[in-house]
């Protein structure tokens, strides 16, 4: 279930953000008065394709789920050489537009992809999502994270990019922390400037003894109409059929994967333990209980805002990651920071899978950051990319003309090879993230 989930997400995901992307490019260009031949998203075979008897343009949804394309109708091909174009058509042709033209048609693609970031952060600030409140212990006592440099944070992925943002730009780290008993402290954080170049989590590897809500298999709810069991509310569950239960994720993984069985379980119910028996239900080929889990609330909270700050926030949170994930991707060139840390289409697909799973606010913060790192991941100055493109087109505009075309043609080939080896990779740091 876990795979299908992956599969589903990762498809949605890319799907939409390709999909916005190229259609930034397609907008643009039919405003310049630019003919589209194809609208693609995907590559490869074909699983529906269309033609549209107003524009002639065709229309396809292909197999391979890893991109798409918007093919423009041009004068010459890549080499140089004339395309079968007639003259009275030449108006039509990307390649004929001023650079302006060209410029903004290129553009377009990331820039509806920060634009698409901006409207999927303001739906999630709108809806409301969830998190673990940014917990900490600081000499043997328990603070909350209020704010780092002046900046709220509310949750631990707050945290997580206020800190990183800071490493980055080599700032010294404070933070307002707050205790139970609402005494604030102020607390300052050294680091190594060699920090990024470890692997994991920039929480944990600054030094910050994390405070986790307890995540025991305790029974919070129970659905009557399905449970067929003798659970109780506040029931921590310790064994089922004699497997150790640590966990509430051991409880649901177990659940899953035994339907229609007979189960014994044993049970600690306020400091004595008890057994009992009851059967694991089908509910569409899986295990099902009736039960939920005991949610500790003083651990979380729900993040929400009107439509005007909602807006404001979004703003604010596509600026962020799109100036750390430039500042990141340059740490990486310069040695600075671990090439280990990339990530590729195995964890977007992970990632994908586990957001759907938690709701839909979280599937579509995660479609915002995706998107904000394909928009970005676009603007690199190489060749194949849009950036390299804009790169040419910046050129045009100094000097007046066009780079030679041998020039071109060498920098794309330059361009494939990087581009291979980045998704090598990341490949393989998928792999050993993931099956290690």
């Amino acid at each position: 279930m876990e795979l299908l989930n992956s599969l589903i997400g990762f498809i949605i995901a890319i799907g939409i953000l390709v999909t916005f992307h190229e259609y930034g490019h397609f907008i643009v260009a039919r405003f310049c008065n630019v003919k589209v031949l194809k609208f693609s998203v995907g590559f490869g075979k074909p699983i529906f394709s269309t033609v549209s008897k107003k524009s002639n343009t065709e229309y396809s949804l292909c197999m391979i789920p890893l991109g798409g394309y918007v093919q423009m109708l041009e004068s010459k091909n890549a080499e140089g050489n004339s395309n079968d174009v007639k003259e009275s058509d030449y108006k039509y042709c990307f390649d004929r537009k001023n650079v302006y033209q060209r410029f903004a048609i290129v553009s377009a693609g990331p820039i509806f992809n920060l634009i698409l970031a901006i409207i999927f952060f303001t739906m999630t600030y709108l809806n409301g999502i969830g998190g673990i409140k940014p917990k900490i212990e600081v000499a043997n006592d328990s603070y909350q994270i209020i704010s780092i440099n002046g900046t709220e944070v509310q949750r631990w992925q707050d945290v997580r990019v206020e800190i990183l943002n800071n490493v980055i730009n080599d700032k010294k780290i404070n933070l307002l922390l707050q205790s139970e008993n609402n005494v604030n402290l102020n607390h300052s954080i050294t680091y190594d400037q060699s920090i990024l170049n470890k692997e994991g989590d920039i929480i944990q590897n600054i030094g910050l003894d994390i405070i986790y809500p307890d995540n025991s298999a305790v029974i919070g709810s129970i659905d009557k109409q399905f449970n067929n069991s003798n659970f109780q509310v506040g029931d921590r569950v310790l064994s089922i059929n004699g497997n150790e239960i640590e966990s509430w994720r051991d409880l649901v993984l177990f659940i899953q994967k035994n339907p229609n069985t007979n189960i014994s379980i044993l049970a600690n119910r306020n400091g004595e333990i008890i057994e009992y028996n009851g059967k694991v239900l089908n509910k569409n080929g899986q295990g099902f209980l009736g039960v939920s889990k005991q949610v500790e609330e003083s651990s979380f909270v729900i993040v929400s805002y009107g439509l005007f700050d909602s807006l404001e926030k979004a703003f604010s949170s596509t600026t962020d990651y799109t100036v750390l994930t430039f500042k990141m991707i340059g740490r990486l060139v310069t040695g600075d920071a671990n090439v280990k840390n990339l990530s590729g289409p195995l964890s977007i697909a992970q990632f994908s899978g586990k957001s759907l799973e938690m709701g839909f606010s979280y599937f579509l913060y995660l479609l915002a950051i995706l998107s904000v790192s394909l928009g970005v991941l676009n603007l690199l100055p190489i060749p194949m990319l849009d950036g390299g493109h804009l790169v040419y087109y910046t050129y045009e505009m100094i000097v007046g003309h066009e780079l030679p075309l041998k020039f071109q043609l060498a920098a794309q080939f330059v361009g494939v090879a990087l581009l291979g080896f980045i998704m090598i990779v990341a490949f393989y740091n998928d792999f050993v993230r993931i099956f290690s």
